[in-house]
This record gives C-alpha cells, sequence and structure tokens, in this order.
C-alpha cells in the first residue's frame, strides 16, 4: 500500500520499509517524513541521497507531496532518511527593506523565492507601508507577519497555503469522528489562564482588544518584540490578533485511530465521547501523525475560538 518515489522514480518494489512516519503541520513548522528501510545490502550508499533530493511517499489515495531530504543515516542493516515540505533554501537568512506591500504579495515573492507555488484562503489582504526582515529566514520572517494578522501558512506538495485561521477554523465540520470509551485521547482545559484583552504600544499608536471569554488577564507583548505599527487601525488589528495567537491553544487534546485519507493538518471535523461529553462537537486539527507502517494516526487539536 506504500509507494515510495525518489528522484523522480518509483522504487517500491527496491526496498524493503521498516518504518513510515508522517507529520502534518497546520502551522509554524513543516511537514516532516521518516522512513526507515532494511539496507542488508548497503544500497542505500550507492544511491547517494543528498539534501534536497525530492522524495515522497504515497499511502493510497493519501501522501506527503513532494518532500526534500534533510537528513539521513545508515546504521545496523537499516538506513534512515528524515524529509521535510520545506526546501533546504528556507533555512538562509535575509535582511530586506518591504515598502508598500500587500500579505499575499509577500506570501508570493517567498515562495517564489523557494520554488513554491502559493495559494491563499480567507485572508484580508492588508497593504504595509513599511516592514524590515534582519537576517530571518524568509519563514520566521512570514510567520510573524501572519501571528499579528492572526493568520497562518502551511507547505504541502510544493505550494505555500496561507489561511486565515478563524476562516478555517470555522468552516462547518463535514464528518463526525467517535471516539470510543476505551480509546487512547487525552482532552486538556487551560481555560483558566485565557487572557481577556491585550494592549500594544509602539511609537505614537496604542492598540487594545477585549473579548468575553471569562478572562481578567491583559496580554501586553514583550517591547522586544519587532512590531512596527503604521496607523491606529494597525494597532487594534494586531492587539485583536496576538490575543488570538496567545489564547488559542488553551483547550486542545489528541486522540488515536485509523489513518483517515479525509483529514489533513488545519481540517475541521466534529468529535463524540460518551466519557467526557463537553468536548463533543467542533474541533481544528493542529498536527497529524500518520504511520503508515501501522496504518495508524495521532491526531491533534484544537477548541476554535469564538469572538476574534
Amino acid at each position: 500500500m506504500i509507494q515510495i518515489h525518489f528522484r523522480g522514480v518509483d522504487i517500491t518494489d527496491s526496498i524493503s520499509i521498516n518504518d513510515c512516519y508522517h507529520d502534518m503541520y497546520c502551522e509554524g513548522r513543516s511537514d516532516t517524513m521518516q522512513i526507515r528501510f532494511n539496507d542488508p545490502q548497503n544500497q542505500w550508499d550507492v544511491w547517494q541521497p543528498k539534501v534536497g533530493d525530492e522524495i515522497s511517499v504515497s499511502y493510497g489515495s493519501i501522501g506527503t507531496g513532494k518532500m526534500f531530504v534533510d537528513s539521513t543515516a545508515a546504521e545496523n542493516g537499516l538506513y534512515t532518511i528524515v524529509a521535510a515540505s520545506i526546501p533546504p533554501s528556507a533555512k538562509e537568512g535575509k535582511s530586506k527593506a518591504w515598502q508598500k506591500i500587500f500579505l499575499t504579495q509577500i506570501g508570493k515573492e517567498i515562495a517564489g523565492n523557494h520554488g513554491l507555488s502559493f495559494q491563499s484562503y480567507g485572508v484580508m489582504d492588508v497593504q504595509y507601508a513599511y516592514i524590515l526582515q534582519t537576517n530571518e529566514t524568509d519563514f520566521s520572517f512570514f510567520q510573524r507577519i501572519c501571528t499579528l494578522e492572526g493568520c497562518a501558512f502551511l507547505i504541502y506538495d510544493g505550494t505555500l497555503v496561507l489561511y486565515a485561521q478563524s476562516y478555517l477554523e470555522g468552516i462547518p465540520p463535514v464528518k463526525t469522528i467517535t471516539i470510543t470509551s476505551d480509546g487512547d485521547y487525552s482532552f486538556v482545559d487551560h481555560s483558566a489562564r485565557l487572557y481577556g484583552s491585550c494592549r500594544i504600544e509602539r511609537g505614537l499608536y496604542q492598540g487594545n482588544f477585549h473579548v468575553d471569554n471569562g478572562g481578567t488577564r491583559q496580554y501586553v507583548p514583550d517591547m522586544d518584540i519587532p512590531i512596527t505599527i503604521s496607523s491606529q487601525a494597525e494597532a487594534d488589528r494586531y492587539a485583536k490578533n496576538l490575543l488570538r495567537s496567545v489564547n488559542k491553544g488553551m483547550l486542545y487534546g489528541y486522540f488515536y485511530g485509523r489513518v483517515m485519507p479525509e483529514f489533513a493538518a488545519a481540517s475541521t471535523a466534529n468529535i463524540e465521547n460518551d466519557r467526557a461529553t463537553s468536548w463533543n462537537g467542533h474541533v481544528f486539527f493542529t498536527h497529524i501523525r500518520n504511520d503508515y507502517g501501522k496504518g495508524r494516526s495521532k491526531v491533534f487539536f484544537r477548541k476554535p475560538l469564538d469572538g476574534y
């Protein structure tokens, strides 16, 4: 059922797979894949995989998409390849002054710099007067901007996908997943730690945002965080989205199940569990670890936020 393509060639029949894991993330880091082969004849040492070589794994109707070799290891008749959805060029720090440019234009340029295509979903395409990138990788820089805009991005199969978090979280689930009472799951409630408001001040502007979530604490971002504010509207928008960022992980959990081809990171679903009915309902998948060797997944989720 597992198929491997390496440097554009189907090598499935030439190898014996020992383990294969695929981690999909909704934001903050690239997807990764780790595959281990039985290699008693030292075949992979002859093939000499190099950092940046393209590799992909298919598991029925799903898979890793195009990935890039990040590291390799040979040990005791086994060969391990670790690959990422992001190309090696993403590790290079850069400096640039961005002026009079829209959010999606930044995304498209960064994607193009690394040989990726670009898509966006539900994004409010704001324009910036001036943003400075100082010895940052393109993707850490872009992540910083996305946080201020309530957005996130993922990279899958050679495409940088930018999305508004509230937009994808708000997509009505089309499937319900039943978590059995004897299943392996965990639900964690840190709602007592919620912030009720955010205040941000830079130069002439002070932004404020409040949400009725029961939280009484105010979040004030560290002054060392590089944030440039050019208008009052921008200050208030950033306060809202920084509050979302600090609060979004307070209600979260995971469960195990079979590999589900219909779901990926940043998908939504309904969950049902007879032992913890207060958790039933709409969830947003933040990370899925597919064990293709065992046909089993560990699915991490969070409860969507309301009001922002």
